[in-house]
């Protein structure tokens, strides 16, 4: 089925929504989509509405295309728990896009910039909005019904909240928590300095090795919160048998 995402969510069973832009335009002339044709439309803040397409009409030369469509019914789904929140240095060039279209898809709920000792890039606010263009993207592309939000950037010692996970090779194997939010760190491919690793320590964070060979930032921080979330997810349904 294809996916939609809307700028605005719908509210009513029943109601007509128009659909313009590059949505349009890729259902029209890439899906081919014709009335009487499923949708599935999301908003990125838990609305998934089940849509039929009624008309699909070409605006003008420049004007691009119109898709409309009625809503059959809506689903108003709650933000999945754990909530997992990753703070990483940032990976250079396209390599960033990659990790949040990544993360996005293992299911993270937020991403920020974190600054540290040996951090290299920092994201302005025109690559932060664009960033948040790609979470909707891959929120479209798997069918999230929330999608991963960005957050501005943070220092170590504002993202050392309590039950921080911070990932570094000389931890031990992660084992699951059972809380309901959780913070991952991922340093910069120079690594940890002994001082940041000292006052993660002191600030109660859990040192966690991640696997045995050095990854780059954006391997990492994919492979690190897959396995936390699937630990935690195991952890809860053990719990719950």
């Amino acid at each position: 089925m294809h996916r939609i995402m809307l700028p605005q969510p719908v509210t009513d069973n029943d109601e007509l929504v128009e659909i313009t832009g590059e949505e349009a335009h890729h259902a029209a002339r890439v899906k081919r989509l014709e009335p009487g044709q499923p949708l599935e439309l999301l908003d990125g803040h838990g609305v998934v509405a089940r849509a039929e397409v009624t008309e699909i009409v070409k605006l003008g030369k420049k004007a691009g295309w119109s898709l409309r469509a009625r809503v059959l019914e809506i689903d108003r789904l709650p933000r999945p728990v754990p909530q997992i929140r990753v703070a990483s240095a940032a990976p250079k060039g396209p390599r960033l896009e990659s990790m949040i279209d990544q993360l996005s898809q293992v299911g993270v709920a937020a991403w920020s910039p974190l600054h540290t000792k040996r951090s290299v890039v920092d994201p302005r606010d025109g690559k932060l909005d664009r960033l948040t263009r790609v979470t909707l993207e891959a929120a479209k592309q798997c069918g999230r019904a929330w999608a991963m939000t960005i957050v501005p950037g943070c220092g170590l010692a504002d993202a050392l909240r309590p039950g921080a996970i911070l990932a570094d090779a000389s931890g031990d194997p992660y084992e699951p928590s059972g809380l309901d939010d959780l913070t991952l760190l991922v340093g910069p491919e120079g690594g940890w300095t002994e001082a940041e690793l000292d006052a993660a320590s002191a600030a109660g964070a859990r040192i966690t090795g991640f696997g045995r060979h050095a990854m780059r930032i954006e391997t990492a921080s994919v492979v690190a919160a897959g396995i936390v979330l699937d630990a935690e997810n195991r952890h809860r349904s053990k719990g719950s048998a």
